[in-house]
């Protein structure tokens, strides 16, 4: 997956990234293994300061629904006082985080338990921690669960499109649908989790019992302030049993007009699969990377993958990115996406050192 780490370069700073992969076959044949990334800020002519070297989770798979524990680690002990390290999660739908980990004056880490939900599909999820000019994170995989009893009732909720785009000042709908099976019979209540400023309408906000029809979420997008990806989480809730579904919104902000040049990340003896990324406008743009086997970005060869649209800040700096799960391997090729902007397929058979 993707990685991140940073020099100062005349008026830039250059930051490298570190993305560390998932180890599976392109076919998909084979299971995904989460994987994990790391950034910093180096400043060269500064000491260097306390900072997140990683962060891991026990297990880093399971079944949606169970819980998980959440370690972030130091490059050394915290000073007095402590420090608060922010925690952020790709999608809280699936995972709940807190949004800081206190790691205790004379600690190098500290855990936090974290639940997800259940999920219908295999999914992932990115978890990343923040603080100072160092980021660290590694991803979550969750699997469907198919542990409950066939008598057992319960209910479901969709959310048709699954993604919608929607100018500045605009709305636009979507169409909630809940379903029953087993015998329930409660009414159920809609509820949203949304950005701020942007408001969501539900029509009707009650589906009756049993349970199962069908609501139109009416989404309304302010005229500044809330440009980018962002996830709209609806939950249908009979007071007891809950649902969830996640629509993904987009709201088109400046273009960053990225530049990307592939290379070749040395570090410690090993040559890593990199790009160099540059924006004309600066700002938060989804990020993600996709690595393959093969010179030519054939999708059906897939290798590694890290980023899920997570929002990284792009500025008046270039970002150096690297997978590193497959050292010393040329045969390979990526695309790089930052915002609305995609690389060309980059062979790593022929790109210069970063």
């Amino acid at each position: 997956m993707r990685i991140l780490h940073k020099q100062l370069q005349m008026s830039r700073i250059m930051i490298a990234g570190a993305l560390a992969g998932l180890a599976a076959c392109g076919s998909g044949s084979r299971p995904a293994t989460p994987g994990s990334f790391s950034a910093i800020v180096a400043r060269p002519v500064q000491p260097a300061g306390i900072g997140v070297a990683s962060v891991t989770v026990t297990p880093a798979s399971l079944v949606g629904g169970a819980a998980t524990e959440i370690t972030v680690n130091l490059n050394g002990t915290a000073p007095g006082g402590g420090v608060a390290v922010e925690l952020k999660n790709s999608d809280a739908s699936l995972i709940a985080t807190p949004t800081v980990v206190n790691i205790p004056s004379g600690q190098s880490s500290a855990t936090v338990a974290a639940s997800t939900s259940r999920v219908s599909a295999n999914s992932k999820v990115a978890i990343t921690a923040v603080y100072g000019n160092t980021v660290a994170g590694t991803s979550l995989g969750l699997t469907s669960s198919h542990q409950v009893s066939a008598a057992t009732p319960e209910f479901t909720v969709a959310i048709q499109p699954s993604t919608v785009t929607i100018a500045p000042g605009h709305s636009a709908s979507a169409k909630v649908t809940t379903t029953v099976t087993n015998g329930y019979d409660h009414a159920l209540d809609l509820t949203v989790s949304v950005p701020a400023d942007v408001s969501v309408h539900f029509n009707p906000k009650v589906i009756p019992a049993p349970g199962a029809g069908v609501s139109t979420a009416t989404i309304k997008v302010p005229t500044t302030g809330v440009s980018g990806t962002h996830a709209i989480h609806v939950t249908a809730s009979d007071g007891t049993l809950s649902a969830k579904a996640t629509l993904t919104l987009k709201v088109p902000g400046p273009d960053p007009e990225a530049t990307f040049q592939g290379c070749r990340y040395k570090s410690n003896g090993n040559s890593y699969q990199g790009v160099t990324i540059s924006v004309a406008n600066a700002g938060t743009y989804p990020f993600d990377a996709v690595l393959y086997y093969g010179t030519t970005c054939d999708p059906n060869k897939w290798a590694d993958e890290f980023g899920f649209d997570t929002p990284l800040a792009f500025g008046p700096f270039d970002w150096i990115f690297w997978f590193n799960a497959f050292p010393n391997q040329s045969d390979m090729s990526a695309l790089w996406y930052v915002g609305g902007d995609r690389s060309q397929c980059v062979n790593y058979e022929v790109v210069p050192d970063c």
